[in-house]
């Protein structure tokens, strides 16, 4: 990951999210340049592919949950685009799978 996910201006519940993130699919996603200042949002981007992305997010989900909201390069029909209160480890189950670590 191109970023200390503890320097970040984030949530700290974000900020676990990518500290979890970076031992599982550090290779393969950064945090997006264009990530914006939201405390409780961040972008993440491929590390060659930077249309395939994920914004995970707290606004509107239970307390200890994450919501996701994956971009792709192509649209594809059936594919899922988002996903709403998830714990942690089903977070960085479905972010893995989304960069394919």
């Amino acid at each position: 990951m191109n970023a200390n996910p503890w320097s970040l201006p984030k949530d700290r519940a974000l900020r676990r999210l990518l500290v979890s993130l970076d031992e599982r699919a550090g290779q393969a996603c950064d945090v997006a340049s264009d990530d914006g200042h939201d405390p409780c949002i961040v972008t993440l981007r491929h590390t060659e592919l930077a249309t395939l992305r994920a914004h995970v997010y707290l606004h509107g989900q239970r307390p200890g949950t994450y919501g996701l909201f994956f971009e792709y390069p192509h649209p594809v029909p059936g594919i899922l685009e988002t996903e709403e209160n998830l714990p942690l480890n089903r977070a960085l189950a479905s972010l893995a799978l989304h960069f394919d670590a």
